[in-house]
């Protein structure tokens, strides 16, 4: 009883209180703005039900399923276009017939997908551990393609990235720098990397620095393994 209630203190001055209260103030709130916005109930109501729907459903996900894991905070449009850019210029410029990209925490896989629309001669492989974005992923490209892109539901710290031309990804800072390491170990030379938001630390030092509003200021840094 005692140990339960030291588990229960402990958690109750934690950050992970905290963030777990003000998602359940959150997903209050959009029930409160979902039911003002539909009620009466018609056909009119169904989008804006979907919509705070959506809104409660990936709170909770991240509050519950996802929340030992990296957030799973899609890339943007813009951002998904200038990467998928870097890449084919890379590509073109490398001339390779099989160009090979991983995208480390491919989340529901819109980066990886743009990615393989835009360079044909890619082999596009995304990682992800969390299931439901794993299986949100593998479901839309089976209907939808590209056919050169694939999905694996695993752990990316023993993955093998020593044959690979490009690694993407978008992580939180102290992830950032841990692949760096292991990117440094492992990338044969040439080989790019492509860091959304956070740069990496230690020997690496940016070829490229791309900088872009959408509509917040975003940054995307370019590296290349020597």
């Amino acid at each position: 009883m005692i140990s339960m209630f030291l588990i229960l203190k402990k958690y109750l001055s934690s950050t992970r209180f905290q963030l777990d209260l003000i998602g359940i103030l959150l997903v209050a709130m959009l029930a409160w703005f979902a039911w003002s916005a539909a009620h009466p109930l018609t056909w009119y109501s169904l989008f804006p039900l979907l919509c705070f729907g959506y809104a409660g459903y990936r709170i909770v996900f991240e509050l519950t399923f996802n929340r030992k894991n990296v957030p799973s905070l899609a890339t943007g449009y813009k951002g998904r276009r200038k990467i998928a850019e870097i890449l084919r210029r890379d590509a073109d410029q490398r001339g390779k017939e099989v160009y090979t990209v991983v995208d480390l925490g491919s989340g529901r896989g819109e980066l990886a997908r743009r990615i393989a629309k835009n360079i044909p001669n890619a082999k596009v492989i995304g990682i992800e551990l969390a299931r439901i974005p794993f299986l949100q992923a593998s479901f839309i490209q089976k209907w939808l393609g590209p056919k050169n892109v694939s999905y694996l539901c695993c752990d990316f710290w023993p993955y093998d990235c020593s044959n690979v031309d490009a690694v993407v990804f978008y992580l939180t800072p102290r992830l950032a720098e841990q692949v760096g390491e292991k990117l440094r170990r492992e990338l044969k030379p040439r080989s790019i990397i492509i860091s959304h938001t956070f740069p990496l630390s230690g020997s690496w030092s940016p070829v490229e620095v791309l900088t872009y509003r959408s509509p917040f200021k975003e940054t995307i840094y370019v590296y290349r393994q020597e």
